[in-house]
């Protein structure tokens, strides 16, 4: 029987150059909040999250850290209480983190930007992420599908957020009642201006932020605190939102609020239409269970019977 070596030569060939190609080629290239790029030559097997507001949503569409921080009164997903802590969230043990070999670090933009350099020096992927609004939890639940081999999980996932969403918001009534979210946080008070899930998930319900035109203190998303100033627009609703325990919550209410004569004159607490917002809703990330945080809202300012 006759053979054609060259023919045979040919084959080979065709798979080595497509196995090279493979090769060469990256798993994933990305964009991270700062616009940088991350590139991910592999699937990541060791992520560490250091942004705990996206520990959740990370969970949620099937993904498993080796390493997460973590917060004072931020709870910690059911399936990650194992799981290696590093540090609270704006004082991360680095030794720690680098001691896990990470393929994959996704840090948070305010207390973790200085951290890239160190990563890029051990040749780790290093990105920052955040939530800041429902759009960002599409975004990053597609990415993170992407990044765990999951894109039809995520996208199913979405769909589905996205349909319990639509269900809550079709009969919202003409009105459009205001409010102010109140943020407690290491003992200072403020009111949300922009740029929180909490504010993207009132606009959601088409209510009217007071503070939205009202100038920014040194943060852009906030309005520094002043009793007189609430007093004069006088919010329907007031919300309250606490970065700690519920013990230092409840000390900043007594001692920010509460304790100045002119509080219980707001139309808000005279009506008993001031809420405190549970965190695992409002303050961090709700993730794809975002449209429970919208029921929880729309159920105390559109029945609150």
């Amino acid at each position: 029987m006759s053979s054609n070596p060259a023919a045979e030569d040919t084959q080979p060939n065709e798979k080595n150059t497509e196995n090279s190609e493979q090769a060469t080629s990256p798993y994933l290239t990305f964009q991270d909040l700062n616009g940088d790029t991350v590139t991910l030559e592999k699937k990541p097997e060791r992520i560490v999250i250091l942004n705990n507001e996206l520990t959740e949503l990370f969970y949620q569409v099937g993904g498993e850290a080796v390493g997460i921080a973590t917060s004072a009164g931020v709870d910690i997903p059911t399936e990650a209480v194992d799981v290696k802590q590093v540090g609270v969230i704006n004082s991360i043990n680095l030794e720690e983190v680098l001691q896990l070999k990470p393929d994959l670090v996704i840090g948070q933009p305010l207390f973790h930007k200085d951290l890239a350099s160190t990563f890029a020096d051990a040749g780790i992927p290093f990105a920052i992420l955040t939530v800041k609004s429902i759009q960002d939890i599409h975004s990053n639940t597609k990415l993170f599908g992407q990044i765990l081999g999951k894109e039809q999980q995520a996208e199913t996932a979405i769909a589905d957020m996205d349909a319990k969403l639509n269900a809550l918001t079709t009969d919202l009534p003409a009105d459009k009642p205001s409010y102010a979210i109140i943020t407690l946080m290491m003992n200072t008070a403020s009111l949300q201006k922009s740029s929180s899930v909490a504010l993207d998930i009132a606009k959601t319900l088409q209510m009217n932020n007071i503070a939205e035109d009202l100038p920014s203190g040194k943060m852009p998303s906030s309005v520094p605190f002043s009793m007189e100033k609430l007093i004069e627009l006088n919010p329907d609703y007031l919300f309250i939102v606490v970065h700690g325990t519920d013990e230092d919550g409840q000390r900043m209410i007594e001692s920010q609020l509460e304790n100045n004569p002119a509080w219980s004159s707001l139309q808000a607490v005279k009506s008993d239409r001031l809420h405190v917002l549970p965190p695992s809703k409002f303050v961090t990330n709700p993730g794809l269970k975002v449209s429970e945080s919208v029921e929880y809202m729309k159920r105390l300012v559109y029945s609150p019977d």
